[in-house]
């Protein structure tokens, strides 16, 4: 036998946790022909001497909806070994969208996701390939893409879809449930992976209004988690609050009798410790039997924001008016006004009065501001100097409060001046205690989101370099199966996530020595010119997506070779056309 690709003298990590073995690995016609001994020749050789040779790795929380088609590649991933992702993450997508509500499920993205406006306008243009969920696969299928694709069923353009603008202001009635059901149902049959949802208060949408799929009430998640039970499979992703809704995550569990995997859970989010409970309610489901699995972060949630997009205080009642400002025009006047300014210093102080504002109340708030002084200044055109450089000990240095100093940097920048702040899991004692925990799922990447504001689709090349090798919080073997095994079987995707013969060829190539996450840098690649924040990965010698080796970071596929990924219908890839 020939190979078409031979991957030479590796340390392999099969992704079922076992150890490691030296080998080789013989590909041929896109599948695993040959582990451990390939002694045939092949036609194309990797040498992986001294390197680690893992399966592909499967990232479960993105939100490619969009960006799957304009780019393919779904960049960032895949530079960072991923070659399998699943979208509709939360319950936000593209599918179904009717025409007329194309502009408004934009905006939602826009607003709850931080995605640029302009570059979704101009990447999916006037005329989109699909209205349906079943089109929107078949669109992705068509045009083809660089790593494998499953995409959930989304709440909130489901509910769009049955109840057009009063999707954000009621619950539904009876026949809007059914109707909603029966697009699920549609959805599942085309090869959904599951149905995925946000109740979190966190996710406010276009003009200030809750995202569709927080106005349903009880009766519209049992009839979504029904659905899944009547197709048999899928997993029920619910985005909830930060304190965690338990009782709900069982309802859907016995409603569905599906896996229930719930986001976030993160350190910081209910204060210093306020992980443990869930901790504790995750082993006890456990013991129960019961398949409900907290999805957790290894990389700490930091966010570089501006007041032109203010999203860290979008729960705050004090900045409901730049919410609904018409321009930044408007948002400066209001920044600019003596009374908000007031306002917004006794907030941070903890006098504003406002905890209601937080899904957490008091706890959260606190937490809230806390984060909110670890802020550093990240861009500031008028004085540059002060980039890199602690909020809070600038405004100490001048003596002027903090909120004030952020406030006129960002008006004599006309809103451009950028601030980092560290929202949550930056407490590393408390991240290792949630990601060594035997009864999570590591997630919360969010790649194609959040993309001028944070970058955390590098978190497996992270997860190598920071918690493997400089931490040693966790073994390879282990660290590898929780982004390959363990994440593809919870979703159903059957047959990747591992290394076998007769397996699709999905495998990654690193030095274990040298991988990691580089720093965040700021790139103007989107449609439109939109910027975004993105990590070159470090250490990493080869990626390989159904036996096709994809190209490094800055190289584009050729338009002679035919894309290599595959859709994941159901959790399975479809016949290639």
């Amino acid at each position: 036998m020939t190979y078409d690709l031979k991957i030479k003298g590796g340390l392999i990590v099969d992704g079922t946790g076992a150890p490691a073995f030296a080998g080789d690995v013989g590909v041929r016609d896109g599948r695993i022909v040959a582990l451990g001994d390939a002694p045939d020749a092949a036609a194309r050789t990797v040498a992986a001497d001294g390197l680690v040779v893992a399966p592909g790795f499967v990232d479960i929380h993105t939100h490619y909806d969009a960006q799957v088609l304009w780019d393919p590649m779904m960049t960032i991933s895949p530079w960072h070994g991923v070659t399998s992702v699943v979208v509709g993450s939360c319950g936000f997508g593209v599918a179904p969208t009717r025409p007329e509500h194309r502009g408004l499920i934009l905006r939602i993205l826009e607003r709850v996701e931080a995605m640029s406006l302009a570059a979704l306008e101009a990447g999916l243009g006037p005329q989109w390939p699909f209205v349906t969920f079943p089109e929107y696969l078949d669109a992705i299928e068509r045009r083809g893409t660089g790593i494998n694709i499953g995409v959930m069923a989304g709440h909130t353009p489901i509910r769009l879809h049955v109840m057009g603008e009063a999707a954000v202001e009621r619950a539904a009635t009876p026949t809007e449930i059914a109707a909603m059901r029966t697009l699920l149902d549609g959805a599942m049959a085309a090869g959904a992976l599951g149905f995925a949802t946000s109740a979190s208060p966190l996710h406010v949408g276009h003009a200030g209004k809750p995202v569709p799929s927080r106005l349903a009430d009880d009766a519209e998640m049992i009839a979504m988690a029904r659905a899944l039970a009547a197709c048999g499979r899928g997993v029920f992703h619910y985005n909830g609050s930060r304190e965690p809704s338990f009782a709900m995550h069982e309802t859907l569990h016995r409603e569905s009798g599906r896996p229930v995997v719930w986001t976030p859970l993160l350190s910081g989010q209910l204060g210093a410790g306020g992980h443990r409970k869930s901790l504790l309610r995750a082993a006890e489901d456990r013991r129960r039997g019961l398949e409900i699995v907290p999805q957790v972060a290894c990389r700490p949630i930091v966010s570089e924001w501006n007041f032109a997009s203010p999203v860290l205080l979008d729960t705050w009642s004090l900045f409901a008016p730049t919410r609904a400002a018409p321009d930044e025009a408007a948002m400066c006047r209001i920044y600019a006004d003596p009374a908000f300014r007031a306002a917004f210093r006794d907030e941070m102080a903890g006098r504003g009065g406002r905890d209601a504002d937080f899904a957490g109340g008091a706890a959260e708030g606190e937490s809230r501001r806390r984060s909110l002084a670890l802020t550093e200044i990240a861009y500031c055109p008028e004085q540059p100097a002060l980039e890199g450089r602690g909020l809070w000990a600038v405004a100490a240095e001048r003596g002027v409060p903090p909120t004030d100093l952020a406030l006129d940097l960002a008006l004599a920048s006309g809103l451009r001046a950028r601030f980092r702040t560290p929202i949550v899991n930056y407490d590393e004692a408390e991240v290792e205690e949630l990601i060594t925990d035997p009864h999570v799922v590591l997630g919360l990447g969010d790649g194609g989101a959040h993309m001028s504001q944070l970058c955390d689709a590098c978190y497996a090349t992270h997860l190598l370099g920071h918690w493997v090798r400089e931490k040693r919080a966790l073994s390879l073997e282990h660290a590898i199966h929780m982004i390959t095994g363990r994440t593809a079987a919870l979703y159903g995707i059957e047959d990747r996530g591992r290394l076998a013969p007769g397996l699709p060829a999905d495998i990654v190539v690193f030095d274990r020595d040298r991988v990691a996450a580089g720093p965040l840098e700021r790139i103007h690649d989107l449609p439109g010119g939109a910027d975004r924040l993105v990590s070159q990965p470090r250490g990493v010698h080869a990626v390989v997506c159904n036996g096709a080796v994809l190209p490094p970071p800055g190289e584009g596929w050729s338009a002679e070779r035919k894309l290599p990924g595959r859709l994941l219908r159901g959790g399975r890839a479809t016949p290639r056309g």
